[in-house]
């Protein structure tokens, strides 16, 4: 199963930037992780990802993604929205 996510944390281009630099998912790839962007939206940053399966984004979250937070003293709400996809093309 494939999944995308599309998640909103309510943070700005500075703070997705600086937690983008602390995670460094550019070079160190999360396992499962298919595709990660970010698009700016009204003034806030919108992320969508592609993982293998749901086990893998919520491995990410936990072990990756939560503590780097709370390092940051950001807020750990969002609003995320998970779809399977039926069909994704990546040449």
């Amino acid at each position: 199963m494939t999944i995308l996510r599309i998640i909103n944390r309510h943070y700005d281009r500075e703070i997705y930037q600086a937690l983008r630099d602390a995670l460094d998912i550019d070079r160190k790839h999360p396992l499962g992780l298919i595709m990660h962007g970010a698009s700016e939206v009204d003034g806030k940053m919108q992320v969508a990802q592609v993982w293998e399966s749901e086990e893998h984004a919520a491995r990410f979250d936990v072990e990756i993604l939560i503590p780097a937070l709370k390092a940051a003293g950001l807020s750990l709400e969002a609003e995320i929205s998970v779809f399977e996809l039926h069909h994704l093309v990546t040449p």
